[in-house]
């Protein structure tokens, strides 16, 4: 019964081939230049989120981890509240927030924001403007 349990290094192993199969792409976009689904993100914004969300639950493992050695006493997870990095990207980093315990990656990207890290958008385009 045992066996059958995965356990996070069966997880992050998963992850790593499965990035791995994916390959390279083609062509390369600039990260600079916005998603092609015409939403307000860049590239680099998107990433940065990513980056928020995946750095939110290997804290959430670390802290697992750590407890099952005894040196960890807190263990309620933010695993399902990685959405809230895009609360954060949409706010000032001077803005307050009155967060849940389960805010990791709120916190994540609150920090990349705090720390200059997080890309800003290009202006946006008024009607009649040409496209470059």
């Amino acid at each position: 019964m045992l066996s059958d349990v995965t356990t996070p290094h069966d997880l992050d192993d998963r992850l790593r081939a499965e990035l791995a199969a994916l390959g390279a792409p083609e062509k390369r976009r600039d990260l600079g230049e916005r998603l092609p689904d015409g939403g307000p993100l860049t590239g680099a914004q998107a990433l940065a989120l990513f980056d928020a969300q995946v750095t939110s639950r290997l804290l959430d493992l670390a802290g697992q981890w750590l407890h099952g050695f005894g040196e960890g006493y807190h263990t309620i997870e933010s695993a399902g509240h990685e959405g809230n990095a895009a609360v954060a990207a949409a706010l000032r980093p001077t803005d307050p927030a009155l967060l849940h315990h389960r805010s990791g990656a709120f916190y994540c990207l609150r920090a990349a924001q705090a720390a200059g890290a997080f890309p800003t958008a290009p202006p946006t385009r008024s009607c009649g403007t040409p496209h470059r």
